[in-house]
């Protein structure tokens, strides 16, 4: 249980570390810093303060129904932008409480491609290559495979005794026979079934590792479990950054009380707000742009044009096939009856049963080279690029898939939920899109005021080409492979025109989404010419400020995108004890 909140009134105003924002790479810092007792630490949370007793937080198959919830930021983002086709839509789900996105996220633990990661090399030197960060990748976590289902090999990507807990998927009777169809399906069209996803190449279906524990989410507040001398304030919002010339000294917050407080950091101011808020409050600050701060009347403190750019998620194409009874879990999670009582009995007895379920039981990274070769649009940009394919050169999967056993309503926010039968929604992501031009924005110099968002997916047409095929491939396999082509029984809510390349790509610009995994506004760069904070995570132009999330990423990881996240926190901390030898002694 993590300690109770300090209001801003009642906190101490002065501390050796500040950390803005209580997500992923907030708490896995503010923990790891306060590791040393005499070390304080404050940490500023926008959201509430008590996710392990928020019921449909800790319930893993309640995820879904989070979104557009107290507990979400409710993004309203641009997703496509382009000169034939606009779209912007509400909410884009990013989780406001301690923990962050963690405390709202579907759970998956997947940590990319060895050469994706070495694609962060040239932003960052080798530090950040995936030799240098592998070890960081397991740091989080403990892993338990308490049935003894999965090969001891796994076991290394937990064996730190991190407090993060996670696991694969429970396997829930209900689901063995879709299970059981789909892996059928899969082998019967070529395909690999696989165990382990985490020794830097990504192929095959496999049982997924999630971020559950006997049927309850873990999130990154357990980093601050034990942890007295880190100081939360909660319902808070972050201001500004305040300097003395270039050094970052302490921030001004706005309370639940909206008044304004200022605390000062003897040491670091460590921003981790995620990739939306973490740049924004660096504009606020005067850090960006220097022309676009002035237009709104900030002092510019540092010219800094990356701020806020290079903004990137994954595209997604979510749909859903009806199945035959019995397959899915609709009638034991969304509907009224013998089934659901069950489920809900289950899981208050024992934390058991079809709620323990994190939904994404089985995963898969495939190519699809065959069907991209084909197409002359593609071809071409493959020679344009030194024969390189553009979407996985190293030979890295082009997609996740992710199989949802009932109708997903999180990802199909556009049509009603069925009221009768089971479903099955299935995920598209483009791993590495091409277009890479997202970017946010100051809406105004109201701290309360949500920044302009815009993905801007689909600026290449080649995206476009890609999703449309990753979808056919997919859906080739489900309707035509052994055994899962008996329990298919058509598309919900109408029939996808997979017949037709035109109106395959109108469904994408219709039905696409986020994969919720965005990155990249802060990005690591060996100088400001390149980035916004220097390999050590340090801002360009200033001291003793770093960004210490998703922001920072320069290049979007192949999967999602959690472990990377925990990754980068668990590297910013010992950058920063580095840089403190007086506050960390060498154990």
């Amino acid at each position: 249980m993590v300690h109770a909140p300090t209001h801003p009134k009642d906190a101490p105003r002065s501390y050796d570390f500040i950390v803005l924002g209580g997500g992923a790479g907030g708490c896995t810092v503010a923990g790891r810093l306060a590791e040393e007792p005499g070390v304080s630490v404050l940490l500023v949370e926008a959201g509430v303060h008590n996710p392990s007793e928020i019921p449909d937080i800790f319930t893993p198959a309640r995820a879904m129904s989070l979104r557009g919830s107290e507990y979400d930021w409710c993004y309203k983002t641009t997703m496509i932008d382009r000169p034939d086709y606009t779209r912007i839509e509400k909410p884009n789900t990013r989780g406001k409480v301690l923990g962050g996105s963690t405390s709202l996220n579907y759970y998956t633990w997947v940590r990319g491609s060895a050469a994706s990661m070495d694609d962060w090399e040239e932003f960052g030197g080798s530090t950040w290559n995936w030799k240098n960060t592998k070890d960081y990748f397991n740091k989080s976590t403990t892993y338990h495979d308490d049935h003894g289902l999965f090969p001891d090999s796994l076991h290394s990507i937990g064996n730190k005794g991190g407090p993060l807990h996670i696991s694969h998927s429970d396997l829930v009777p209900e689901l063995q026979p879709w299970r059981d169809a789909l892996e059928k399906a899969w082998v019967s069209k070529g395909q690999e079934l696989t165990v382990d996803v985490y020794n830097g190449v990504q192929k095959g279906l496999f049982k997924c590792v999630n971020s559950i524990y006997k049927g309850v989410r873990s999130t990154s507040a357990s980093f601050l479990e034990g942890k007295p001398n880190v100081t939360i304030v909660s319902s808070t919002i972050s201001k500004q950054i305040n300097f003395e010339g270039k050094a970052a000294v302490g921030v001004t917050v706005v309370g639940p009380d909206s008044r304004e407080y200022s605390f000062f950091a003897n040491k670091e101011v460590i921003i981790a707000q995620g990739v939306y808020e973490s740049a924004k409050i660096l504009l606020l600050s005067g850090i960006g742009t220097k022309s676009d701060l002035e237009a709104l009347s900030i002092q510019s403190v540092v010219d800094s044009r990356h701020v806020g750019q290079n903004l990137l998620d994954h595209p997604i194409l979510s749909h859903v096939f009806k199945i035959k009874d019995g397959y899915g879990l609709d009638g034991h999670l969304l509907r009224a009856g013998a089934a659901h009582d069950g489920a809900l009995a289950a899981y208050r007895k024992s934390h058991g049963g079809p709620y323990s379920s994190g939904l994404l039981e089985l995963v898969a990274f495939p190519r699809v080279d065959e069907r991209l070769e084909k197409i002359k649009a593609y071809r071409d940009y493959k020679a344009q690029n030194g024969g390189k394919d553009p979407f996985g050169p190293a030979g890295q999967p082009h997609f996740e898939i992710d199989f949802v056993p009932m109708f997903a309503d999180a990802f199909q926010w556009h049509f009603p939920t069925p009221p009768t039968g089971d479903y099955m929604t299935i995920i598209v992501d483009l791993m590495r899109p091409i277009s890479h031009t997202g970017v946010v924005k100051l809406s105004s110099t109201d701290p309360f005021e949500q920044p302009y968002i815009n993905l801007n997916f689909f600026a290449n047409d080649l995206d476009l080409v890609a999703l449309r095929e990753g979808v056919r491939w997919v859906d080739d396999i489900l309707m035509t492979g052994d055994g899962m082509k008996d329990i298919v029984e058509g598309d919900y809510p109408w029939p996808m025109p997979r017949a037709s390349d035109e109106g395959m790509i109108r469904q994408i610009l219709e039905r696409s989404q986020t994969g919720f995994h965005p990155c990249g506004t802060c990005r690591i760069g060996k100088d400001i010419d390149q980035g916004v904070v220097d390999p050590q995570l340090r801002v360009h132009g200033v001291k003793n400020l770093r960004v210490a999330d998703a922001a920072v990423f320069p290049r979007i990881p192949d999967c999602r995108i959690q472990n990377v996240v925990y990754m980068v926190g668990e590297k910013a901390a010992d950058f920063i004890k580095e840089a403190h030898p007086d506050l960390y002694r060498k154990r």
